[in-house]
């Protein structure tokens, strides 16, 4: 029993760090007026992405400061409008943060929602020891090593070009104490690596890598390498655990059986190790769409309330808070606030009577003027039996009101419109990609479909008047 504990000790030892505070201090041309939001990701099997703090610049405006408690390492994200820059915080840090001139109109003419834009920011105090100096040298030699030697290193697999690669990756270890932070990084990113390019035998790779090593849950590159080596390890069955078995304990939410199951690997016979392979695979089993969702986040609140170790409870529930985050079929939808075309307040909740259609344009986009044209078409004939709500995301409420108002085209139109006000939260929960996109929410506030095909594909034939069918 004492071994065990010793053991369980050691494998959970990465966690075991206190909070500090992290300071971000920025100044910036052309940003007064607007919405900063400040996101903290430090759970990277989860891969949740919380938002921490958010501020509202006044029009003369041109710095602001955000303070946050870490645990540890992080990836703390910067977002103005759909433009966002991302960095590593370590804890008891400041970070002096320069921003350069943004050109905002850019997301007129690119969708820069599924096309990121990178904020120009400087950190400006960033010593040749900070982790994103070292990291971000190590990832460019070794990807630009990998880029040039593609071939060799993938079909050839030519012993000096891999020989080579190895050396390149010991010049960052130089003077490096074993076990920091950095040298654990460098050891995983090439665990990853090897695994990819089949450089190695992976089976002794997830052995020489996991096999009773200490869980490091805050560095980046040994969850980069956990979650590429043990990505959907189980989730669409494997020798140790079938499909038709994992449906079974996801329906009777039999956490018990389905640990002593995935124990039957090697790898995984320590019981910490394993509960977070059972994490990351039901996130997987989730995406993978084989299993009932509701299912799965069932077992995620199992874990939680079953594990013994505490970094693991917040891991299974920020995986579920990320797994509902997503918009998908079954999903009760949060409330969001917009605005009508006279500027005034009205909450998303309030249009949910009957079957929703809510739509998201670009009012100098073709594909959504062509389906704004398409429901005009039909609107007299479905109104009864639905409602329909499209939500006008350009830059600003004028061009709405103008439209609406001021045009022969949009004076026809007689349903619910809504100005996005610049509220990304909105366009990211529902997933919003590109324009047009139409989404079904059922009467009982939940998504049935997102995304449901354009009217021009007739998707809004279902709702037509019986005697219109």
């Amino acid at each position: 029993m004492m071994k065990k504990l010793l053991i369980l000790a050691f494998l959970f030892w990465g966690f075991a760090l206190s909070a500090q505070n992290v300071t971000i201090n920025a100044v910036g041309k052309n940003i007064g007026g607007k919405h900063i939001r400040l996101f903290l990701a430090d759970d990277y099997i989860s891969g949740l992405e919380v938002q921490k703090a958010d501020v509202k610049l006044g029009e003369n405006d041109s710095t602001f400061s955000f303070g946050l408690v870490t645990d540890g390492v992080s990836i703390v994200t910067l977002k103005i409008d759909a433009f966002e820059y991302s960095f590593i915080s370590q804890p008891g840090k400041i970070y002096e943060l320069q921003i350069d001139s943004i050109d905002y109109a850019v997301a007129d003419s690119v969708n820069v929602l599924l096309y990121k834009y990178i904020l120009p920011i400087k950190i400006t105090n960033l010593d040749s020891e900070d982790l994103n100096i070292k990291i971000n040298k190590f990832d460019v030699a070794i990807e630009n090593f990998i880029t040039r030697y593609d071939r060799e290193l993938l079909v050839t697999k030519d012993k000096i070009i891999i020989d080579s690669l190895y050396q390149l990756a010991e010049t960052f270890l130089q003077n490096e104490k074993d076990g920091s932070y950095f040298h654990t990084y460098v050891k995983y990113e090439l665990g990853k690596m090897n695994h990819v390019l089949r450089l190695k035998s992976r089976k002794q790779q997830r052995v020489e890598l996991f096999k009773d090593k200490p869980i490091q849950y805050y560095n980046i590159g040994y969850t980069d390498c956990f979650n590429h080596i043990f990505g959907h390890y189980f989730a669409q069955g494997n020798k140790y655990v079938s499909q038709d078995e994992l449906e079974f304990w996801l329906n009777t939410t039999n956490y018990d059986d389905l640990m002593d199951a995935l124990g039957k690997d090697d790898v995984l016979r320590n019981e910490v190790f394993r509960e977070i392979v059972l994490i990351k695979g039901m996130k997987d089993a989730f995406s993978d769409g084989l299993y009932e969702r509701q299912d799965i986040i069932r077992m995620l609140e199992k874990i939680a309330s079953r594990t013994k170790f505490e970094q693991h409870k917040k891991t299974a529930l920020q995986t579920i808070d990320y797994l509902n985050g997503i918009s998908h079929k079954g999903l009760s939808i949060k409330d969001f606030e917009i605005k009508n075309v006279m500027g005034e307040t009205q909450n998303l909740q309030q249009f949910i009577q009957k079957p929703l259609v809510l739509n998201f344009v670009k009012l100098n986009n073709n594909d959504s003027k062509r389906e704004l044209e398409v429901v005009n078409y039909m609107y007299e004939n479905i109104k009864d039996n639905c409602e329909v709500l499209t939500v006008c995301c350009d830059r600003s409420l004028d061009a709405m009101y103008n439209f609406l108002k001021n045009t022969k085209i949009g004076n026809r139109y007689k349903w619910n419109f809504a100005f996005f006000d610049s509220d990304y939260d909105l366009l990211e929960y529902f997933q919003v990609k590109a324009f047009p996109l139409f989404i079904l929410i059922s009467p009982d506030g939940k998504v049935e479909e997102n995304p449901m095909r354009n009217p021009s594909e007739g998707s809004l034939s279902r709702f037509l008047n019986k005697e219109n069918k």
